[in-house]
């Protein structure tokens, strides 16, 4: 990754931080406001697909095992003890 890049994402998340402040103190002539918003959703759209990348890289490392992140930020991994808890409990 080049230097340039290196911190893209933070600079992308500060801008919509601002646009999203902007926006919402409601001082803005209509144009303007219009601009700022289709900006806005240029950032997030950025920042969203940089960390779906990261999510897919990224693993947790549990009894020795890489367990994926599923979409909600558990691991994918099951629990068998768990389970043979719940059997016994029902």
């Amino acid at each position: 990754m080049s230097a340039k890049n290196d911190n893209l994402f933070e600079k992308k998340l500060a801008r919509l931080q601002e646009i999203v402040g902007a926006l919402e103190s409601g001082d803005l002539p209509l144009e303007k406001g219009m601009a700022l918003y289709k900006e806005g959703a240029t950032c997030a759209r950025y920042c969203r697909q940089q960390l779906d990348k990261a999510r897919h890289e990224l693993e947790i490392w549990q009894d020795g095992q890489a367990s994926p992140i599923n979409s909600h930020g558990d691991t994918a991994r099951e629990y068998p003890d768990d389970e043979a808890e719940e059997a016994e409990e029902a």
